[in-house]
């Protein structure tokens, strides 16, 4: 599966995940459950799925130490809210609401689908499906002729202005079912296939690029990687709401995963200590580009572009300090991986990463870094092509990698 039709599949976070154990599973790794004991080999390759929307997979190495590479599974979309539909002249409207931080706009006039997941009944047992709609729906915009404003100033209601039109359907649920179905995690989504742009091809544009390039990339380095510690691809859900659920960032998901490799190898809790204070997260999220409209939205000195290669993301809010930088740094260097350092414009909001959370919770050394991209949050998103291997190529090269850390100094090797 390459990274266009991992984009263009995965709907959601469940549909993500589900195409993460097709790349796991072709390459050996065996699953677990976490309500089991774990009996790990050195050299194992295995991987644990937590809700349906967030896995964690690795790659059990010589030395005890742990490389983690952080990303999420969900994107900015829009959440369906029950089963009942709003009637309409035109046909039967979904209710929805927001999930994250979404461009509103882009979801006008544009194909998509409802996907996620259904909670079927079949007499006293309940069964997860995984289900996208076989059809598209749409949401029209106001035409100019009754908004002539439009172009000058334009707001977005969510509860008025952004609900499906689903056409001719009596009962939504049996648009995805011919079982009984109790109750749903469903998501409006774009249904936009990829599609390479530029004179050259240079871009690659999809919806979900945040941050789904980046769960296929460090996918991809953990299945070829040779690590000399644990490896360790950690893809977490709800990054776009907070991270703080069952299955996200900021929970107990990441630590327990750690524990249980420990005891799995039949390590002791020092022993996990230590392997957390030699051990290292990249939290690999994107950033932003350069936006050739808006380049004073950049700093007025550091600024990142598409195809320019890896970001070293930089900000209070992040979890990247001076020595982080430094050693991610010198494993690009050492695998002759391009790369270029993000600051944001100190007027500008910047948010908080997955790497501060895994970071603060566990006591290790963190760095965030993603790739350059535009319009984030949209319904569409574009990022250089080529830059998605050269994510691959560094990920890999950090799983590969073990430091020796002294009382003054650092060997990265």
């Amino acid at each position: 599966m390459d990274v266009i039709n991992f984009l263009d599949k995965s709907y959601t976070a469940y549909h993500a995940v589900k195409h993460s154990e097709y790349i796991l599973e072709k390459h050996g790794f065996s699953e677990l459950n976490l309500a089991d004991k774990w009996n790990l080999e050195v050299g194992g390759k295995y991987y644990v799925v937590k809700n349906g929307t967030s896995v964690i997979a690795f790659v059990v190495g010589e030395n005890f130490a742990f490389n983690i590479a952080a990303s999420h599974t969900d994107s900015p979309c829009l959440h369906v809210k029950g089963r009942d539909l709003l009637p309409s002249p035109e046909g039967a409207r979904l209710n929805v609401e927001a999930y994250g931080g979404l461009i509103l706009y882009s979801m006008l006039d544009a194909p998509l689908k409802v996907a996620g997941r259904i909670i079927e009944k079949h007499g006293d047992m309940l069964t997860s499906k995984i289900v996208e709609s076989d059809y598209n729906v749409i949401i029209p915009s106001l035409a100019i002729h009754h908004n002539p404003n439009v172009n000058s100033a334009f707001s977005v209601s969510v509860q008025k202005d952004m609900l499906p039109l689903v056409g001719d359907a009596d009962d939504f649920y049996s648009t995805l079912s011919k079982e009984e179905i109790v109750d749903t995690d469903l998501y409006v989504v774009p249904a936009t296939s990829p599609f390479r742009s530029g004179a050259n091809g240079e871009y690659l544009c999809s919806p979900r690029i945040d941050n789904l390039t980046s769960v296929y990339a460090t996918l991809a380095a953990l299945v070829i990687a040779n690590p000399q510690n644990v490896a360790i691809c950690a893809c977490f859900d709800n990054e776009e709401i907070g991270s703080r659920t069952k299955q996200g960032a900021n929970s107990a998901l990441m630590q327990t995963v750690l524990e249980k490799i420990t005891s799995g190898l039949g390590k002791t809790k020092d022993d996990y200590i230590s392997a957390c204070e030699k051990g290292f997260i990249l939290s690999v999220d994107n950033a932003h580009a350069l936006h050739p409209s808006f380049p004073e939205k950049m700093d007025v000195k550091e600024r990142v572009y598409m195809g320019k290669g890896i970001v070293v993301k930089h900000h209070v809010n992040y979890a990247t300090d001076g020595e982080s930088s430094a050693i991610f740094k010198t494993i690009l260097d050492k695998a002759n991986v391009e790369r270029q350092d993000y600051y944001n414009n100190s007027d500008q909001r910047c948010g908080g990463t997955i790497g501060l959370m895994a970071s603060a919770n566990l006591g290790m050394k963190a760095c965030d870094i993603g790739l350059a991209q535009l319009a984030m949050h949209s319904a569409v998103e574009t990022v250089s092509y080529a830059d998605i291997a050269k994510m691959q190529a560094g990920v890999k090269a950090f799983f590969d990698t073990r430091l020796v850390e002294s009382s003054s100094s650092i060997l990265v090797g």
